[in-house]
């Protein structure tokens, strides 16, 4: 009679050990995508589109105020650097990701690099101190 409810609270553990598991699963998982960019929907989504459209964020500005800090010279920097190293930042900030996610609607509906930017610049203005990105030339 006692298997009975070791067996139950061995369950119960596991079942409470399993989001856990596949969280770590999934940060280590074939994406190669760090840890941090599963902290949110959002998060996990900007650092998705750094990794497939890096040279177009790279053409953008980030008005997030992280160009107050030389380090930060676009939108890319937010989520990666031109080597494909990761930075934390992306996944700790709303706009870096809302900007990130505009970038790729926009690029889905056809728009250029140049149109993006227009359109980023002007719905992103006025948030932050952006980045030093030098014009989108087409």
């Amino acid at each position: 009679m006692t298997r009975g409810p070791i067996s139950l609270r061995l369950i119960g553990a596991a079942m409470l050990l399993l989001p856990s598991i596949l969280a770590a699963c999934a940060s280590s998982g074939a994406s190669g995508l760090p840890s941090y960019a599963y902290r949110s929907a959002a998060a996990l989504k900007g650092y998705q589109i750094a990794v497939a459209q890096g040279d177009l964020l790279a053409q953008m500005p980030c008005y997030c105020g992280c160009g107050q800090d030389p380090r930060y010279k676009n939108l890319r920097d937010c989520f990666m650097d031109e080597k494909g190293k990761f930075n934390s930042h992306g996944a700790n900030c709303a706009i870096c990701t809302d900007e990130a996610e505009d970038v790729e609607q926009w690029r889905e509906e056809g728009l250029t690099a140049k149109q993006i930017r227009e359109h980023i610049d002007g719905k992103y203005q006025g948030r932050g101190k952006p980045t030093d990105t030098p014009p989108v030339v087409e």
